[in-house]
């Protein structure tokens, strides 16, 4: 079936689990899942429950999965009201990684994607647990995303020509994205302007700008990643690259 797809994965996770204790990592692990919550619930929350504030999920219509150093949201249909939650989600998503907790990068598609899902547990304990997801927009989407060189998030064309006779482009991607010409590595095809999802709201002076490329760093350098390789500081440049377009 046709869906829309949000398709993130994580920079640098390989490093962060080998180079960092088990007791380090759930607690990480648990920041991550945290954010994936919070984007699903949209800034709704349940009443605190032992001094833990946890997200109001019960009423998306999104639906996610999260394996390893891959997240994955997507909706029931290809309705123009499904791709505007997805975009709600994804852009909190987004963000939300970046700037603060895991350098991500990210595809919103429009394709085909299938899942089966289902959980066992036989006489003795052994879990056998079925999540086959699937689908040439699955494909497709971790193709594009595996050839982005930087840390952000773009709205592919299939997407764009899903809508293009239902709405005002512009008008609608406007709160989540604009046109950039995203950085991809080499020799993948020169695609020119394509829409990105914003990481920031508005325009930022000079401090605000410092500041939030530092936050930027932060999440790169964090979780004893890598940070003085060649590729990496490429990666991080070309990030920082989108944030200047936001310089007053």
């Amino acid at each position: 079936m046709k869906r829309y797809i949000a398709y993130f994965d994580f920079l640098g996770y390989k490093e962060f689990i080998l180079n960092n204790d088990s007791t380090y990592l759930k607690g990480r692990v648990i920041h991550i899942l945290r954010d994936i919550e919070m984007a699903l619930g949209q800034g709704k929350y349940h009443e605190p429950e032992n001094g833990r504030i946890l997200s109001d999920t019960s009423q998306t219509r999104i639906n996610c999965l999260n394996i390893s150093d891959t997240v994955i949201f997507w909706t029931n249909d290809d309705s123009i009201e499904s791709l505007e939650e997805l975009l709600i989600v994804a852009h909190r998503f987004n963000w939300q990684e970046i700037l603060y907790n895991f350098p991500i990068r990210g595809v919103i598609y429009c394709d085909e994607l299938e899942m089966i899902s289902g959980k066992k547990t036989n006489t003795v304990g052994s879990i056998y647990s079925a999540n086959m997801i699937y689908g040439k927009g699955l494909a497709n989407a971790h193709i594009k995303g595996d050839n982005l060189s930087w840390s952000g998030s773009v709205i592919d064309h299939t997407v764009i020509e899903n809508i293009s006779d239902q709405t005002d482009i512009v008008k609608f991607l406007e709160p989540f994205a604009k046109l950039y010409k995203v950085p991809y590595k080499k020799p993948y095809p020169d695609i020119g302007e394509e829409y990105a999802l914003h990481i920031n709201k508005g325009k930022l002076n000079q401090e605000a700008f410092e500041n939030t490329k530092k936050g930027i760093e932060a999440t790169f350098k964090s979780d004893n990643k890598t940070f003085d390789h060649p590729r990496v500081q490429e990666i991080l440049a070309n990030t920082i690259k989108y944030l200047e377009t936001y310089k007053e």
